[in-house]
This record gives structure tokens, C-alpha cells and sequence, in this order.
């Protein structure tokens, strides 16, 4: 069988292809005007945005990017209530507590812990509630006690007649505190006391008892901390370095503008001048040491 592929075209088979190009070129051109496409608008599009893949891509990018969070809205504005007024509090170590009632008693079975801290724990009561105590009698043998009576029990001894002005010349010669007669008494027969019994014998451990009713009462008003001797009195590293000053030379003026400057602003004269004539006994060899107050 001859290869047709291998006969040359005749005029006849070019007429038709060009029949059937022509065809086709008007059908495209039908489809075109029915669909309003601008001749030409593929090639246009592709010239005037060669870069759209490239701006596809970055868009992409920028989405797959994480978005900072959205801003917080602004804080609603806080209303402040006034708070009610509390009561004054004092200070206990470091737990705060109410204020002192003014002459308040100890409680009965109020616990000491031992007889050497005895007169310092009753401080520690009496002393920011207005009043404190000294001793008026013991029992040492078998189950111990020891008598407490108010600072401001007993009655006041008469004074003493006039002075001699030479007694005042002398006192002052010797640096020594002038007798006087006008100093009132701070005892005003107060029968405020009790005692305090040890528990068991040689145990060391102390409860308070009051003999009756009557004496968990006091007949005055609570002292201020300058007119109590006890409330005066430093405690021991200041007492030390009073007595250093005092040795020293200071003068009390000096020596007071110190303790206030340290905090201790009830501390009299008078305390300053009985502890100077103290020191003097005892670097003399005629008396034992004591602290102020």
C-alpha cells in the first residue's frame, strides 16, 4: 500500500485548510463580540501586572506572620470609698493591739514566770495603763508570796520643819540636792494590791491573787509617765551609757538633749542629780550601783 504521507499537497487540499482556517477565525470572532472581550485584553493584562504572583506571595506571607494583639481597653476608673475611722492601736511587739484601759487590773491568774522578771512583767501591765507597783512584803519560806501595793498606797509623812538656810549652803557646797519642805506627796492611801503566790514550792512560776474586791480598785486618776518613777526608768544599755556621761562630766543639759534625741523625753532632772549622787557614793565605796528611775 503506497504512504500518502509522502504525496506533495495538491491546490485543492490548500484551498480547503484555507477554507477551514477562515471558518474558525470567524467563529473565535463571533465568540468574542458575544462575550465583549476587547481584542487584545489577555496580552494587555499580563503586560500591565507582570509582578501579581510576587505581590500573591508576599500577601500570603504576611498573613501566615503572627498579628500583634489587639490593644487593651482603657481601665474603667476606680472609685475610692472613704474607710471608716478605727480606733487608736498601740503597738505590742509585733502584733498590734487596743489601747490600754486606764487603771485596768491584772487579771486574777495572771502567770509571772519567775521572781527575778517579776517587777519587770508587772511594768509591762501597770505601767502603760497609768500606775505601777512596789513591793510591801514577802513570805519566803515554804510556798512563797510576795505583797504588791499601788505606787500611790500608804499616807504621806508629815514634813519636816524649815530648813536652816546654812543646811542649803552645805547641800550646795557638796553638790548635793537642797532639803526642801513644799514637795507634795504623790501617796494618796490607794488600797489597790494583791499578791503573787508561787504555784508549786521551789517551781518558780507565779500567779496573782486578790484578797478581795476591794482592792482591784484605785482612788486616783492614771499618772502621766513623768510623775511615775517607774515609767522614768531607762532600760539597762541606756542606763549604762547615762552613767557613762555622768562620769565623764556632762553636764544634765547635755545629757537630756541626748535622751530626747534617742526618744526618751520623761526622764527628770531630779533622776539625772540622784543617780550623779549615787555614782559619787559608790566610787567613794559607800553604796551599790542602781539605774535611774
Amino acid at each position: 500500500m503506497a504512504d500518502l504521507s509522502q504525496v506533495p499537497p495538491g491546490p485543492n487540499q490548500f484551498a480547503t485548510l484555507l477554507n477551514a482556517l477562515n471558518a474558525i477565525d470567524r467563529r473565535l470572532g463571533r465568540i468574542e463580540a458575544h462575550l465583549k472581550i476587547p481584542t487584545g485584553f489577555i496580552n494587555q493584562q499580563q503586560q500591565q501586572h507582570p509582578q501579581q504572583p510576587q505581590q500573591q506571595q508576599q500577601q500570603q506571607q504576611q498573613q501566615q506572620q503572627p498579628q500583634p494583639p489587639p490593644p487593651l481597653p482603657p481601665p474603667q476608673q476606680i472609685q475610692h470609698h472613704p474607710q471608716p475611722q478605727q480606733q487608736p492601736i498601740v503597738m505590742g511587739g509585733s502584733v498590734p493591739i487596743a489601747r490600754p484601759i486606764p487603771l485596768e487590773p491584772p487579771p486574777q491568774g495572771y502567770t509571772i514566770s519567775s521572781r527575778a522578771s517579776m517587777q519587770e512583767e508587772l511594768d509591762q501591765w501597770t505601767i502603760p495603763r497609768g500606775y505601777s507597783m512596789r513591793i510591801a512584803g514577802a513570805k519566803v519560806t515554804g510556798k512563797r508570796k510576795v505583797r504588791w501595793v499601788c505606787f500611790r498606797g500608804g499616807e504621806a509623812r508629815h514634813h519636816r520643819a524649815p530648813v536652816d538656810q546654812s543646811v542649803f549652803e552645805k547641800a550646795k557646797l557638796e553638790g548635793r540636792r537642797k532639803p526642801t519642805t513644799d514637795r507634795t506627796s504623790k501617796k494618796c492611801g490607794c488600797l489597790f494590791k494583791f499578791e503573787v503566790i508561787e504555784t508549786a514550792k521551789d517551781s518558780d512560776v507565779w500567779m496573782l491573787h486578790y484578797p478581795n474586791e476591794e482592792h482591784k480598785v484605785h482612788n486616783h486618776g492614771p499618772s502621766d509617765d513623768t510623775s511615775d518613777p517607774r515609767a522614768r526608768k531607762l532600760p539597762p544599755y541606756m542606763s549604762a551609757e547615762v552613767d557613762r556621761w555622768l562620769r565623764e562630766g556632762w553636764l544634765v543639759s547635755k545629757i537630756q538633749d541626748e535622751l530626747k534625741a534617742k526618744g526618751f523625753t520623761n526622764v527628770l532632772n531630779t533622776d539625772l542629780y540622784n543617780r550623779k549622787r549615787l555614782l559619787k557614793k559608790e566610787e567613794g565605796g559607800g553604796g551599790h550601783s542602781s539605774m535611774i528611775g
